[in-house]
């Protein structure tokens, strides 16, 4: 069976599957998929870090960056984005309720 791309995972509306990243010293980092968000022509992710220390209720978001030939996961240090994120995934949550 052939590798799943992580990233193409994440892109892949249809997919729930964690997800698995490799640090820059090659171990895995596994994620579970909360949400991808589209903002200002932009996509963004919301996932949980898994047997990662990070809490039950803990998420990290990530702007995906790509180009033709490669995807990258950039952090988020603009807490006003982190701020429009939160807004924007509560709503695509309450409009996935009704």
């Amino acid at each position: 069976m052939a590798r799943k791309n992580p990233y193409e995972m994440l892109l892949d509306e249809n997919n729930n599957d964690n997800v698995v990243f490799h640090d820059a010293d090659g171990n895995p980092m596994e994620f579970e998929q909360i949400a991808l968000i589209p903002l200002d022509d932009e996509k963004y992710v919301i996932l949980h870090p898994l047997d990662m220390g990070y809490g039950d209720d803990e998420v990290v978001a990530y702007h995906i960056s790509s180009d033709e030939n490669s995807y990258e996961l950039l952090a988020i240090d603009d807490e006003d984005l982190l701020e429009q994120l939160h807004e924007e995934y509560l709503r695509l949550y309450k409009k996935s309720k009704k």
